[in-house]
């Protein structure tokens, strides 16, 4: 009977951990809140439509250029006439998952090939926000499943998938002038993620995460 009791005890405390959500925490020195971070407005806005036109990464190499001029003067809101006034659904491989310090937002790095780890790959960002936590877990958790035992989830730990994960996101055109600014010979992405990430266009923010 002793053990039947502690059994049933034990239950329902397996259950709140198995659903319970996965943690980062993010401070000082590096994190900058929304109001302090370059077009943080844009960067936070409310999840949009489920769904959006149907791209690839490489779709996305082909959208149209802007200076970081234009890009800075749209500090509160996306800029008109172009991609930012877009909803995207990206359907691609994820190679890596990191949170950064600087925001706290997942980092998602996609490319179109499920082989080639080198193949040109896109950003999107899932903001900590409360309007995307659903997809933040689920991102955090597939972390968790992909990388067992993993009990430090960041932030600034890259997660380097071997096998890519065939997924869907759905998200805003963003265009970063910041990284485009900071471009250099020795660093044409201006450290806009991995070296395979060889555009400013991003997906920002992402949500609706399907994992295939």
């Amino acid at each position: 009977m002793k053990k039947l009791l502690l059994f049933a005890l034990l239950i329902p405390l397996a259950s709140i951990v198995a659903h319970g959500q996965i943690t980062v925490t993010c401070g000082p020195p590096k994190f900058k809140p929304q109001s302090s971070q370059y077009r943080g407005d844009v960067k936070h806005r409310a999840p949009g439509s489920p769904t959006g036109t149907l791209i690839g990464a490489n779709n996305m190499y082909g959208f149209p250029n802007i200076t970081v001029k234009r890009a800075g003067a749209a500090k509160h809101a996306p800029m008109p006439g172009t991609k930012e006034k877009k909803t995207f659904t990206l359907d691609g491989f994820l190679w890596q998952a990191k949170v950064e310090s600087n925001d706290c937002e997942i980092h998602l790095e996609l490319s179109d090939s499920q082989t080639n780890s080198t193949s040109r790959r896109v950003i999107v960002e899932i903001p900590p926000d409360p309007a995307f936590s659903s997809d933040y877990q689920t991102i955090l958790r597939l972390i968790q499943q992909k990388f067992p035992g993993t009990s430090n989830f960041g932030p600034d730990v890259p997660f380097r998938f071997t096998t890519p994960i065939h997924m869907q996101i759905t998200g805003f055109g963003f265009f970063d002038g910041v990284h485009k600014g900071f471009a250099s010979a020795s660093k044409p992405n201006g450290g806009h993620g991995s070296a395979s990430v060889q555009t400013f266009w991003e997906l920002h923010p992402g949500w609706n995460v399907v994992i295939h």
